[in-house]
């Protein structure tokens, strides 16, 4: 039996509809849906590394959405066909929407983020999230041409993504790309969190979630 749920309202599809259509433009694959009771669990991999001695941190958005009616699943689905059943229940003005056929589980939809813990730290501001986001593009840019094969690619990604923005010694390139690629820098400032290997970047429109590769652990820091 197919798994369905409920929004609470028509703005809530349309904002689900143009988180997921953001996340098609920089990672055309899954996305993880978790409902327990009257929420909605979105999440979609943006970067996440590709093998064994991949150094790339596992950089995750996620969007919540409120439910109508209280369900519980733990999915992995299409993002097209998501987007699609989204879509058509708009036309139809149908309120329950039907999960499409789940897909084999990537690896960044394996890992779960922690739920509580989570210590404040010093905010970062959206216009240094999207300078860095824009710089790392470049970066990549420049760089992809002049490389050959997968492996070396996904190096030169590894190396610009992992390497932290200025003046955050916490976040990297990658938060902050994810962060400017979904649509989440709407605010001045963006609050940070960490808890152990992991950093969440959280705005009033969703949130980057980004688990180090290793033992990174942020401790006492600043």
């Amino acid at each position: 039996m197919a798994h369905t749920f409920t929004l609470t309202s028509d703005q809530a599809r349309l904002d689900a509809i143009q988180f997921l259509e953001r996340a098609t433009r920089v990672l055309n694959g899954s996305a993880r849906l978790v409902a327990h009771d009257d929420g909605l669990l979105m999440y979609v991999g943006v970067l996440f590394p590709r093998g064994l001695l991949d150094q790339t941190p596992t950089v995750i958005g996620l969007r919540v959405f409120a439910l109508e009616t209280p369900v519980q699943f733990d999915c992995i689905v299409p993002l097209e066909s998501l987007i699609h059943r989204l879509q058509v229940a708009g036309e139809n003005k149908v309120s329950e929407i039907t999960v499409p056929a789940e897909v084999a589980s990537l690896s960044w939809a394996a890992v779960t983020p922690p739920q509580d813990g989570w210590r404040r730290r010093l905010g970062v501001s959206s216009s240094a999230l999207s300078g860095a986001a824009a710089e790392g593009v470049a970066k990549v840019a420049t760089t992809v041409p002049e490389v050959v094969g997968e492996s070396v690619l996904q190096k030169v990604r590894a190396e610009v993504w992992g390497s932290v923005i200025a003046d955050h010694k916490r976040i990297p390139a990658g938060a902050a790309f994810a962060a400017d690629a979904l649509g989440f820098v709407t605010e001045k400032a963006i609050a940070v969190h960490t808890l152990d290997n992991w950093l969440r970047l959280s705005s009033k429109a969703g949130y980057v979630l980004v688990k180090f590769p290793g033992g990174t652990d942020f401790g006492d820091e600043d």
